[in-house]
C-alpha cells in the first residue's frame, strides 16, 4: 500500500468543521444557550480553564443563563471573564450563582454577528482547501514513486470530492447560523 490515505485528510477536515461549530457556539443568536459561555477561558488555579470545567451552566428561561460556580473563590474570575468577552453580557452575581439576562439583539448587532459568522465560515473553507493542497502535494510525491497514473488521478479525484463535500457542509452550517442570528 502507498502513503496516501484519504481517511487522514477526512479526519483533518472533520477537525476543521468541528472547530467551526465550537466557534459558532460562542456567537450569540438571541436565545440563551449554555454553549455561549462554556468555552470562555477563566484564569483559575494558575491556568486557563473553560467555564464548563468550573461551573454548571443552565438555561432556566429562553433568554436567561444561570451559572453555578463550584468554587466560591472563582466567582469573581468567572464574572470578569464574561464581562471582558466579546459577547456584551452583564452578569449579576448572587453568592456562587451568576445570572445573565440576554438582551434583545439590535438589528445592527445581528447584521454584524452574521457578517462575523460568514467570516468564520470562510476561514473554515480556507482550512479545508489547505488540507486539500497538502493532500495534492503528497499525491504528486507518489508520482515519483512509480505509482500508476490512473491511481494518482483517482486519488486526486477522491480528494477533490471529499473537499467539495466539506465545503458544501460548511456553507450549509454557516447559512443556518446566519439565519438563526438574523431571525427577529
Amino acid at each position: 500500500m502507498n502513503d496516501f490515505v484519504l481517511n487522514d485528510y477526512e479526519k483533518r477536515m472533520n477537525g476543521a468543521v468541528d472547530n467551526l461549530k465550537i466557534n459558532f457556539a460562542g456567537v450569540r443568536s438571541g436565545r440563551a444557550s449554555s454553549s455561549l459561555v462554556d468555552n470562555l477561558l477563566v484564569d483559575a488555579y494558575g491556568q486557563n480553564m473553560k467555564i464548563k470545567d468550573l461551573a454548571s451552566v443552565n438555561v432556566p428561561e429562553p433568554r436567561t443563563l444561570k451559572i453555578n460556580v463550584w468554587d466560591a473563590n472563582l466567582v469573581s474570575s468567572v464574572e470578569k471573564t464574561i464581562i471582558n468577552s466579546s459577547l456584551e453580557l452583564n452578569p449579576m452575581t448572587e453568592g456562587q450563582i451568576i445570572r445573565i439576562n440576554l438582551p434583545e439583539l439590535t438589528s445592527e448587532r445581528r447584521v454584524e454577528l452574521a457578517k462575523s459568522v460568514r467570516g468564520m465560515g470562510e476561514e473554515a473553507k480556507i482550512a479545508i482547501r489547505n488540507i486539500r493542497q497538502d493532500g495534492m502535494n503528497n499525491i504528486k510525491k507518489l508520482n515519483e514513486q512509480n505509482i500508476a497514473e490512473d491511481d494518482i488521478k483517482k486519488y486526486q479525484d477522491d480528494l477533490q470530492k471529499l473537499t467539495d463535500a466539506f465545503i458544501l457542509d460548511i456553507s450549509e452550517i454557516s447559512k443556518k447560523k446566519e439565519n438563526e442570528i438574523l431571525q427577529i
